[in-house]
């Protein structure tokens, strides 16, 4: 991973080679959901730097089971200007979602 993503490093403590590990394009889907639903607004930031809002909707709109929060989730539709299906989104744990 280059410089441009070194700030989300600690998002990817389950990588062994962190640094080596990711690719810019290739793992663009995995970087920016990761970056939304567990980053901090600044990791935020520098993702829309790298990414653009274009790339970053277009990549959020295809789901990633699991792994958002409600309120995570309601915030980046919203940032986004987007609706996705919830269910296919939020944490189990929050019991059945709506869309």
């Amino acid at each position: 991973m280059g410089d441009e993503l070194k700030f989300v490093n600690k998002l990817f403590w389950f990588l062994k080679n962190k640094a080596n590990g990711l690719d810019l394009e290739k793992d663009r889907n995995m970087l920016i959901h990761q970056t939304l639903a567990l980053g901090s607004m600044n990791d935020v930031r520098n993702l829309l730097e790298v990414y653009g809002q274009d790339v970053t909707r277009n990549e959020f709109q295809k789901p990633v089971k699991g792994l958002y929060h409600p309120a995570v989730l309601e915030l980046f539709q919203y940032l986004l200007g987007v609706k996705v299906d919830k269910s296919q989104y939020i944490k189990d744990i929050y019991g059945k979602v709506t869309s």
